[in-house]
């Protein structure tokens, strides 16, 4: 069989051909950032967030809107927020002029410099005084809105995983970082977060710095026609004719989430023996996809207490138009009340193992929330 590349990209940020759609989220945001308007991005990890807010802001870029993206998943603390501050601020403003002039007009109290990393990429390395942090910290908030206002630009901070910022100092730096950002008039904020119930907190409390700081934009599923749509697109591109039941089997099982389909996918095309997929070649994929996760499932597993692993059984086993407190749900675990399955899902909520949406309470992997039924939900007993 000629060996082409997997069409299908997961587990990564993707762009060109390898992009599903989103056309009208692109467009909204780009309009967004013209007029100047603060966003609040959010889903559930993985619903292509990063991938979007990279689109959105190459098609800024083209309209002469600087960028700069700032991934805040890796900080704990505040020094490491301003070390990846000013390592993005940075990358983006040294390609518009020379990086040694740009640090010296830039920064008095941070210290940049650039070198390699050990595959030959450029990379930077901060230095500052750690007994000067809130000063240091308002000087690398201001820059990009200085630099823009000397230049007479227009520019787009998005800050990546923004729930992070609670792990720093508190509510003393959210308050710092608001007071500032709401003196800039040379750049708007897109604040992105996969932490649903931190974010609504940080921004829908009255009692939070960034209480409606921006606009709401929850970022819901893509819809199953352009879904489709991308499936048999990016099959036939690699040669491969895929039936119209097998990509309705495919999107009944990832239900419109872009990362499940992706994966899914992926591991199709795979193990595919032929160049012609049928419906009844998707439940091998998922076979197989589920035992190649199963050692990080089962250690996800082992981690959990009792009641939180009933809990998980409990949703898994939940049908659309069913609750995971029926009675009889609740009697096979003896539980003897729902406060105690309640209690349950908030704990495994604050692990983002489950979400509430809506009112109602699911399993965010659906392949874990898949394997547990297959392989979990009747071989223990609880």
């Amino acid at each position: 069989m000629e060996h082409i590349k997997n069409p299908f990209i997961y587990g990564t940020r993707v762009s060109g051909d390898a992009f599903c759609n989103r056309e009208e989220e692109v467009e909204e945001l780009l309009g967004d950032i013209r007029a100047r308007q603060h966003v609040i991005l959010f889903s559930q990890r993985r619903f292509g967030k990063t991938s979007l807010v990279w689109k959105v802001l190459e098609e800024a870029r083209k309209e002469g809107i600087i960028p700069v993206h700032v991934d805040l998943y890796p900080i704990s603390t505040l020094g490491e927020f301003i070390e990846e501050y000013a390592k993005a601020i940075a990358r983006t403003l040294s390609t518009y002029e020379k990086a040694t002039r740009l640090m010296k007009g830039l920064f008095s109290r941070l210290y940049l410099s650039k070198g390699v990393d050990p595959a030959g990429n450029p990379q930077w390395s901060v230095g500052f005084d750690r007994n000067r942090e809130i000063e240091t910290f308002d000087e690398a908030v201001s820059s990009v809105e200085n630099y823009l206002k000397r230049k007479g630009k227009f520019g787009v901070v998005v800050f990546d995983e923004f729930q992070q910022i609670t792990e720093t100092n508190g509510e003393k730096i959210e308050r710092r970082l608001r007071t500032a950002i709401q003196t800039h008039e040379h750049v708007c904020y897109l604040f992105v977060g996969s932490k649903k119930h931190m974010i609504h907190d940080l921004f829908s409390n009255p009692n939070r710095p960034f209480y409606r700081i921006g606009k709401i934009f929850p970022l819901g599923k893509i819809a199953a026609a352009d879904l489709r749509g991308f499936i048999e697109k990016r099959f036939n591109e690699a040669k491969v004719d895929i039936d119209v039941n097998a990509i309705e089997v495919i999107v009944e099982t990832t239900e419109c989430h872009p990362f499940y389909t992706q994966y899914l996918c992926h591991v199709l095309y795979d193990i595919m023996e032929s160049r012609h997929i049928r419906a009844d070649d998707v439940p091998k994929a998922i076979v197989f996809l589920l035992y190649r996760e199963s050692t990080a499932y089962m250690n996800t597993w082992d981690l959990l207490t009792n009641r939180q692993r009933q809990a998980l059984v409990a949703l898994s086993e939940t049908v659309p138009g069913e609750s995971p407190f029926r009675i009889e749900m609740l009697r096979r675990f003896n539980m003897s009340q729902p406060a105690v399955m309640i209690r349950a899902l908030k704990s495994l909520a604050d692990k983002d193992i489950v979400d509430k949406e809506d009112g109602r309470y699911g399993i965010i992997d659906l392949f874990f929330k898949r394997w547990i039924r297959t392989f979990i939900s009747h071989s223990q007993p609880f």
